[in-house]
């Protein structure tokens, strides 16, 4: 079936009270459109890889920034503010109960396993997958995804071919600089602050971290991004071919992410 016929039409999704039934069908919707946006963005890199298209350069600079470079300097203040506030109170539980690993290594884990993955993939989320979706809705509500599939062009491959793997590559340099940026702020404040030996944080560091879980850690984020950039597809062509509709995917889009990166991150929590 042609992808112009997976497009919705005016007014399909308008903001109105529909029965549970319709709400079902529009969440099937959205589950086929995201599995079909995968299967598009996996051939097109097939594609890529063995000669038969061109990736689209500009388009994946433009997402690289988007992604990961204009949330950098949040991401940096966040992970800065939260290693001092976990410093601090790290500070303050061990001059009350004088355990150093007991409160490092929890802290540390914390820090690494949890906070900065959530914090990545929310701005993630917040920038460039609702960017992402307004992109996509905008072209359905324009009509120039007709003009795409004239010219024999995928609007899924064209739009969100050249982001993900973007979204990918910031998701990793983000949480291997937020986690760095985070206990770097936290050892400075022990050390400096409260006159913790430097050694006692590099000892809880080595206990409170083994390999599986900086894998663990590492591979969070790219899951959340490659979720998000679903999401963001699937919401921005069920839009419709209204203007409100683009407002709508961004907003389906965030509160998509966030709830789907919290489902996740609840999986690995209960995972064995």
């Amino acid at each position: 079936m042609p992808l112009s016929r997976r497009l919705p039409g005016r007014g399909t999704l308008e903001p109105r009270h529909q029965p549970a039934r319709h709400n079902r069908l529009r969440a099937l919707e959205r589950i086929g459109l995201g599995a079909l946006t995968l299967k598009l963005c996996l051939q097109l890199y097939l594609d890529i890889l063995f000669g038969r298209a061109q990736f689209d350069l500009p388009a994946f600079a433009l997402a690289l920034r988007q992604a990961g470079l204009t949330v950098f300097p949040a991401l940096t203040l966040v992970a800065a503010t939260a290693g001092v506030i976990l410093g601090q109170l790290a500070a303050r539980l061990l001059a009350e109960i004088n355990l150093p690993g007991l409160i490092l290594v929890p802290v540390i884990y914390a820090v690494t396993m949890e906070l900065i993955p959530l914090l990545v993939g929310i701005l993630v989320a917040g920038r460039a997958g609702v960017a992402l979706a307004a992109r996509q809705a905008t072209l359905v509500a324009s009509g120039q995804v007709d003009g795409l599939l004239v010219s024999g062009i995928n609007p899924i491959q064209f739009t969100t071919g050249p982001v993900l793997p973007a979204m990918l590559a910031m998701s990793f340099a983000l949480s291997v600089w937020g986690s760095l940026v985070a206990l770097g702020a936290a050892l400075l404040w022990l050390v400096v602050m409260a006159d913790v030996p430097s050694y006692l944080f590099n000892d809880a560091l080595r206990q409170a971290l083994t390999p599986a879980d900086l894998l663990e850690a590492l591979s969070k984020p790219l899951i959340f991004s490659l979720l998000i950039a679903l999401i963001a597809t699937a919401n921005g062509i069920a839009a419709g071919r209204d203007v409100a509709g683009v407002s709508r995917a961004a907003t389906d889009t965030m509160i998509g992410a966030v709830t789907a990166i919290l489902l996740i991150d609840l999986g690995y929590a209960l995972a064995p």
